[in-house]
C-alpha cells in the first residue's frame, strides 16, 4: 500500500474481506428478524473522505447511524446506517411492535452491536486477530451529520482519506428494511491488515 492509498489488488482483497465480514454479519442480522431473508450488496472497498461518504449516505436524507469503535489490532470505526424510517421499521420487526424514544434506541444500538461483532469476529479469524466491537453510539440527523460525527476522530474526519468497505442489505422483512454496513479503517490500520493478508 502506498501514500496515495491502496492498489488495485490491495483494494480486491479488501472487498474480498469485506465480503466475508458482512456476509457474517448479514447472518446475524437475519436470525434478529426472525430468520427472514437479508440481502446483500457486494461491498464496495473504497478510498474516500467523510463528504464523499456522506453523499453516497443521501446528503441531506434523514438518516440513523450507529457507531461502534473497534478493539484490536484494527482502528477505525463500523458505522451501521439506516434511513430514518428503516431505522423505525427495523425496531417494529424486532420488538413487535411500534416504538420511539429510549426503547427503539436501545434496539437499534444492540442490533447494531451483534452485527458489528459478527463482522469483526468474521475477519478476525481470517486474520487471527481478537477484534471486538467497543459500546454502540447511536446519532440522529442527516446523512451528512452522522457520517461527520462518527468519523470526526478517524484521522483527521472531513479531509483526510480513509479505506471504506461498504455493503448495502435489505431485510425483506415486514415491513421491508434497508441500510448500509461501512467498515471505515485509518489508514495505518489496512496498511496492517494488509501486511497480515499477505498482499
Amino acid at each position: 500500500m502506498n501514500a496515495q492509498g491502496p492498489s488495485e489488488i490491495q483494494l480486491d482483497v479488501l472487498r474480498e474481506v469485506a465480503n466475508i465480514g458482512c456476509g457474517h454479519a448479514v447472518n446475524a442480522l437475519a436470525r434478529l428478524v426472525g430468520g427472514k431473508q437479508v440481502d446483500l450488496s457486494v461491498p464496495r472497498a473504497m478510498v474516500t473522505v467523510a463528504a464523499e461518504v456522506a453523499e453516497q449516505l443521501g446528503g441531506d436524507e434523514p438518516v440513523i447511524g450507529v457507531k461502534l469503535g473497534m478493539v484490536g489490532e484494527l482502528h477505525g470505526v463500523m458505522l451501521f446506517v439506516l434511513p430514518a424510517r428503516d431505522g423505525a421499521s427495523l425496531g417494529a420487526v424486532l420488538l413487535g411492535h411500534v416504538s420511539r424514544g429510549p426503547e427503539l434506541e436501545s434496539a437499534l444500538r444492540e442490533t447494531a452491536n451483534i452485527v458489528a461483532s459478527a463482522c469483526l469476529s468474521a475477519i478476525g479469524k481470517l486474520t487471527r486477530w481478537k477484534l471486538l466491537p467497543t459500546v454502540p453510539d447511536l446519532h440522529r440527523g442527516s446523512a451528512r451529520e452522522v457520517v461527520s460525527a462518527a468519523l470526526r476522530e478517524t484521522e483527521g474526519g472531513q479531509t483526510s482519506p480513509v479505506v471504506v468497505l461498504e455493503a448495502r442489505f435489505s431485510a425483506a422483512s415486514a415491513p421491508p428494511v434497508s441500510g448500509r454496513m461501512l467498515l471505515v479503517l485509518e489508514r495505518e490500520s489496512s496498511r496492517a491488515l494488509l501486511q497480515r493478508l499477505g498482499v
